[in-house]
């Protein structure tokens, strides 16, 4: 079992590279410079001017290579043993990309008849793309959107404009609306094309596992989501669980299927609303409910409220089929470019198939990220409270509680290193919990997410964990691990 949940891995989150926000039609999409490896690179970039410094001297052959493939969209191209002032040729947008000691460089024509720019005499719009590109980077994505739409309607026939549209929706999470922008630009890079693909939805299949020292979980899913127009999309999927109860003189294994459907609706002013059924078919436990979310990633209102959806969390739940009524509102701010801070508060009722709730509790989590650097590899800290408060519970015929449960209230600090290897975007996290009701211990992750080709996707992650929850006390190990299938053409 230990082997199997090592093999799994958590999924990260995606980041953006600069040259998303590149025009479709880059001239030189291989200009490359390339230092020897474990090189130390310092990059300031003034927008029109990218100065490099290094601890190692870059050979002749990558600066001849990067003149040869960039051309004539290099205006200026000057080096030392210790450092590199590069600038794009008038009329040019240069973009640039890091891995590791390598900078990839895009070269972009800014010429009205290149780029299909408003030919009403307007002014160029490069200050304010600038802008938009500067807010997406620092994490301000609703920022970003809503700068990008003013944009776009002074300038409704710059291609420009239009890409860079399509990049911060898809920023944002909205996919179908990229694809849609990427679609009508005639987009043929990978990102794009990926975003083309994804629009009209998504197959995925996936496992997960949780091994603790009273119950030990597998779930097997797979599921679908197809969009019916540009507002609604409907999803449905199965899930098997296999369990493992510790009882008293032997192991009690269990199984357990249940079927999920949604519908969502998207809104103007990115306000999205989910409703939720779930039936449980070995238990005859149905349910259901609402989510709804208001906002960007940098400034977000949350909410969902669901009725007697089938759960399995508790060992009770898993051996007399169970059920888990909730409501949660929580909010996310990004405070500074570096800073971003959630809060969530709710109340829970677990029960028992064809009785009534049976323990009520409270729950509250709330958390910080701080960013410490941007470059490769990207290097944070991050704060995560997690707590559910026993408010009471219902004791059954022999005065023990029917779905016995105790409160926790976890603090956990974790260092974080992130990059992209290539197209694979790997995540490692490791800290420390404390649970001020007893107990602490590791808890420590790493994840990766990496597409194939252009239809297919595949996420994973696995890691040790003291965080305490309801039928999982002391230390585990948990992994997942997921294959995901676009749905729309890839061609």
């Amino acid at each position: 079992m230990i082997a199997l949940l090592l093999g799994m891995a958590d999924a990260p989150a995606l980041t953006v590279p600069r040259t998303v926000f590149a025009d479709a039609r880059v001239l030189a999409p291989d200009a490359r410079l390339g230092w020897p490896g474990n090189t130390t690179l310092d990059i300031e970039d003034a927008g029109d001017e990218v100065v490099i410094r290094f601890d190692r001297p870059i050979a002749p052959e990558p600066i001849a290579a990067f003149r040869d493939a960039a051309g004539e969209a290099v205006g200026d191209l000057r080096w030392n043993d210790t450092s590199l002032v590069l600038r794009p040729a008038p009329g040019w947008i240069m973009s640039w990309r890091r891995t590791g000691s390598e900078l990839a460089f895009a070269f972009v024509p800014t010429t009205p008849d290149e780029t299909g720019a408003d030919q009403s005499g307007g002014d160029t719009p490069e200050t304010d793309i600038a802008a938009v590109e500067a807010a997406i980077a620092a994490g301000y994505p609703g920022r970003a959107l809503r700068a990008a739409n003013r944009l776009a309607q002074r300038h409704p026939r710059d291609r420009r404009v239009a890409r860079l549209l399509a990049d911060v929706r898809l920023a944002d999470g909205d996919v179908r609306t990229a694809g849609r922008g990427y679609r009508a630009l005639a987009a043929d890079d990978p990102a794009a094309r990926r975003a083309i693909a994804a629009a009209p939805g998504t197959a995925s299949i996936g496992v997960s596992a949780r091994d603790g020292s009273d119950l030990s979980q597998v779930e097997y899913a797979a599921r679908i989501d197809a969009a019916i127009d540009d507002r609604f999309a409907v999803g449905g999927g199965v899930r098997h669980i296999e369990s493992r109860v510790a009882t008293i003189g032997r192991d009690v294994h269990s199984g357990a299927t249940v079927v999920d459907a949604t519908l969502a609706a998207a809104f103007d002013g990115a306000v999205r609303v989910q409703l939720i059924a779930s039936a449980a078919l070995d238990d005859a436990v149905t349910g259901g409910g609402a989510k709804f979310v208001a906002g960007s990633a940098d400034a977000q209102v949350r909410g969902s409220v669901t009725r007697h959806m089938p759960d399995y969390s508790t060992p009770a739940q898993v051996l007399g089929g169970g059920y888990l009524s909730r409501a949660l509102l929580g909010v996310t701010y990004r405070l500074t470019p570096g800073l971003v801070a959630q809060a969530d508060i709710g109340a829970n009722r677990y029960g028992i198939a064809g009785g009534d709730g049976a323990s009520d509790t409270l729950v509250a989590n709330a958390g910080a990220d701080y960013l410490i650097r941007r470059q490769f590899p990207a290097l944070g800290l991050t704060y995560r409270f997690e707590a559910e408060y026993v408010r009471r519970m219902m004791l059954g015929a022999n005065g023990t509680a029917i779905i016995p449960l105790a409160s926790r209230e976890n603090h956990t600090l974790q260092g974080l290193v992130s990059g992209a290897l290539g197209a694979v975007q790997l995540t490692a996290l490791a800290g420390w919990t404390v649970d001020r009701f007893g107990g602490d211990g590791p808890t420590a992750s790493i994840g990766l997410a990496a597409p194939i080709a252009i239809a297919w996707r595949v996420e994973g992650g696995a890691g040790i964990t003291s965080i305490t929850r309801p039928g999982f006390s002391g230390r585990q190990l948990f992994a997942r691990a997921q294959v995901t299938r676009s749905l729309g053409d890839t061609q």
